[in-house]
């Protein structure tokens, strides 16, 4: 989770924007200190030069006034730092030279933190010879103006707030974006865009062909399902005057067997007509009603036709589920029985739980369920699995099953649990906003 926010498009906005004023603060820094240190050293060396040319017999000027500096024929014997030890060092050494002192070597001893450090030049005298000379100044001691450190920080603030408002204006139209994406449901109309400033024009641009895209979607699954319904219902014509016909056959023994075919091939036909009608039903059928989901289970159990040593319900006595329809539920559990009985193993078992603002639905056999990597494959439309081949069937059942749970916004799992495969629906007790 922590890795998932670092690597959002906000954080990496955030970041760049904050290392790039960080790059421009320490550069602007970088500068500051190079002509603080060069201005530095020319007042150190304008205040020292003509003491120190004075001590080595060099001519004067009578206004220039002479401080007190140290004088050592050999390099004195303490422990000196390395010649030009920091650039404010190398800056006066530069800016003695540029005066035209005949400074010929230079060492730095570090000294009190109030008297600073140690300066030791070795310099030519006009006769030729040459001494070291030390003088100490407070001014070459590292420091950083007070003025400066609250400066910095107080950009660092501002460019902080700034840019976490500049992120946050690019970044909120992809979030709100995004909500709108995973809040759509199968079957609903897409939600206008909310309010909350202007997008930027690749946000309008994302919207409007997302919402395009949404329509061409729409469009394609309304004339699919028109197709699929229209075909069902005629078909369904056809098939009752067949049935008529076979019914009208003369009761002969020899008639018999081909009579009962025919209504038996009808009537599985008249099924799969059926579970056309019920795939299109699943995204067109308005979640309007309060439906009493117990009283519901309780009907498509019965329908099945198994005893209670084969079917087991356990429900609540009511259990009312707003934003539902009672044909999309009583398909979903019956598909899901059907599909027990067919494909699994009885006994099974109907749970239902009510959990307040979840209602948990299970049905349970004794079967082997099916594998992990067919279970994506049997929610697609017309897919059948390995054991059901040979048995009657579209390969709908589970394709409905999950347009019913996914336009009432549950989930659907399958588990194996103490040796039996179970069916886990679960929805939410909502009123939806789009119906």
């Amino acid at each position: 989770m922590i890795w998932r926010r670092l690597d959002s498009l906000f954080t990496r906005l955030l970041l760049v924007q904050l290392l790039l004023a960080v790059a421009l603060m320490a550069s602007y820094a970088s500068l500051f200190k190079f002509d603080r240190n060069a201005a530095v050293a020319r007042l150190v060396a304008e205040r020292w030069a003509p003491a120190l040319r004075a001590a080595a017999g060099w001519p004067r000027q009578a206004h220039e006034v002479l401080h007190e500096v140290r004088r050592a024929d050999t390099l004195p014997a303490q422990r000196l730092h390395a010649p030009l030890a920091t650039p404010r060092m190398a800056a006066l050494d530069d800016e003695l030279r540029h005066l035209g002192m005949p400074v010929q070597d230079t060492r730095v001893e570090g000294g009190s933190s109030r008297a600073g450090p140690v300066v030791w030049l070795q310099v030519r005298s006009p006769d030729g010879s040459s001494a070291w000379y030390g003088f100490s100044d407070a001014a070459l001691l590292p420091h950083i103006p007070g003025g400066l450190l609250a400066a910095v920080l107080l950009a660092v603030v501002l460019t902080a707030g700034v840019s976490w408002l500049f992120t946050r204006g690019l970044t909120q139209p992809l979030n709100r974006l995004n909500e709108r994406i995973r809040s759509h449901q199968p079957g609903e109309p897409a939600a206008a865009p909310s309010p909350g400033g202007r997008p930027t024009p690749e946000v309008a641009g994302i919207e409007s062909a997302y919402a395009q895209l949404l329509q061409r979607l729409e469009q394609h699954e309304r004339e699919r399902a028109l197709l699929l319904a229209g075909v069902s219902h005629d078909l369904r014509g056809p098939l009752a005057r067949i049935r008529m016909a076979a019914s009208l056959l003369p009761e002969e023994p020899a008639s018999v067997p081909w009579r009962d075919t025919i209504v038996r091939n009808t009537l599985a036909l008249d099924r799969l007509i059926e579970s056309f009608l019920d795939h299109v039903r699943a995204g067109e059928l308005a979640l309007d009603q309060e439906v009493d989901l117990a009283a519901i289970a309780r009907s498509a159990a019965a329908a099945t036709g198994h005893g209670s040593d084969a079917l087991a319900v356990q429900a609540p006595a009511t259990l009312p589920l707003p934003g539902a329809h009672p044909l999309l539920l009583e398909r979903m559990i019956a598909n899901l029985l059907d599909n027990a009985f067919k494909h699994g193993r009885a006994p099974v078992a109907l749970c239902i739980e009510d959990r307040g603002a979840l209602v948990v639905m299970e049905v349970s056999d004794g079967g082997a369920g099916v594998s992990g990597a067919q279970r994506d494959q049997l929610l697609q439309a017309f897919a059948r699995g390995d054991a059901a081949r040979h048995t009657a069937g579209a390969g709908l059942g589970l394709t409905v099953v999950a347009r019913v749970v996914a336009r009432m916004g549950g989930t659907l799992a399958f588990e194996q649990r103490d040796g039996r495969h179970v069916v886990r629906v679960e929805l939410p007790r909502r009123t939806p906003a789009h119906p």
